[in-house]
């Protein structure tokens, strides 16, 4: 049985951002009334304030919440032994496949219930599962935020086929097969000249039992730190723009699936109350409401700040910012880079 396509609604989860250029004065000033008290509370709090506001909101495991994630880890499914995944908002495999877990958690924003699927990076063994899920769930979308090795650490697995290596490959659980095929990348060229993320984007063809079959596109984030953070550009912010329009949901993996990858899920929840026209709920709470399916999204203050730091940028960029606020945004980019590199 072949995984049909869902129909795209013409509602704002589809909706990109607009450059200056194409913005008009209406959409501008709605989206003005939408960040007014945002940025207010963000600059009278400053990077300091913010990181203490981090800081109060602990990360913990009950893992009385994580039962699966528990008798996984005896199959060695697990990644990380201390990184949890919640049973209320987890990914479960289903048929034809012959188990159902995977470290992976639905992740909901205001305009989808199912915007994000956040995972660890695959494993060797577990590199069919991470397929097959997105063949069920149909994953148009990829982002991978980490390296294969990092700081001589191996952070996650081959699990798919570049120009310089195989152009296909095949990954087996049981008797069911998966194939992966290359079909293209390259790098990803951003509108702002200065975007200096290094990012490819690879289309990939998966097809698996059942002639379940998908067309992917990876984003592999090369020079994104372990437990850092890039310049705070739009990079994201042009990315998650391109993956907005995604029929299932986006897959998200850095190598545990919380640290950058929390970080990219706020901004995203952010935009998405932009593009509806909600006024930005305060961040604290949205990252408690993140971590309600995804547990400990966003492991540092660094990643905590960034994310307030790129939508701040994206906000002046777009002549969001009125002029005299725009003098507390420089004192606040220069404590920001102070606290971060």
């Amino acid at each position: 049985m072949s995984v049909h396509k869902r129909s795209r609604s013409n509602n704002a989860s589809s909706k990109t951002v607009n450059d200056n250029e194409t913005m008009t004065n209406g959409e501008r000033k709605a989206m003005k009334k939408c960040i007014v008290k945002f940025v207010a509370r963000v600059l009278e709090k400053g990077p300091t304030g913010l990181r203490g506001e981090f800081q109060s909101m602990k990360r913990s495991n009950d893992f009385e919440k994580m039962k699966a994630f528990k008798e996984a880890q005896e199959a060695g499914k697990n990644r990380y032994k201390d990184v949890g995944c919640l049973d209320n908002s987890r990914v479960k495999l289903g048929n034809p496949w012959p188990h159902e877990y995977i470290h992976g958690n639905y992740v909901s924003t205001p305009l989808n219930p199912k915007r994000f699927i956040c995972t660890q990076a695959p494993l060797e063994k577990t590199c069919a599962d991470f397929w097959f899920m997105c063949l069920q769930e149909h994953v148009e979308t990829i982002f991978m935020l980490c390296n294969f090795m990092e700081k001589g650490t191996k952070k996650c697995h081959e699990y798919f086929p570049t120009k310089d290596k195989p152009e296909t490959l095949t990954f087996e659980e049981g008797s069911h097969k998966i194939t992966v095929r290359f079909e293209s990348s390259r790098v990803v060229k951003f509108k702002g000249r200065d975007i200096k993320a290094k990012v490819v984007e690879t289309i990939l063809s998966v097809e698996g039992p059942n002639d379940m079959s998908v067309k992917t596109t990876h984003y592999h984030w090369i020079d994104w730190p372990d437990r850092g953070v890039p310049p705070a550009d739009l990079a994201i912010i042009d990315l998650l723009a391109k993956a907005r329009v995604s029929k299932g949901p986006i897959a998200v993996h850095c190598s545990a699936g919380i640290g950058r990858t929390g970080s990219v899920v706020m901004i995203e929840y952010v935009m998405e109350q932009i593009l509806s026209n909600q006024p930005i709920e305060d961040t604290d709470k949205i990252l408690l409401k993140i971590r309600e399916q995804r547990n400990n999204s966003v492991q540092t203050d660094h990643q905590y700040l960034f994310v307030h730091q790129v939508l701040m940028n994206y906000f002046r960029q777009r002549k969001l910012l009125d002029a005299n606020v725009e003098g507390h945004h420089d004192d606040f980019t220069k404590t920001y880079l102070k606290m971060v590199i």
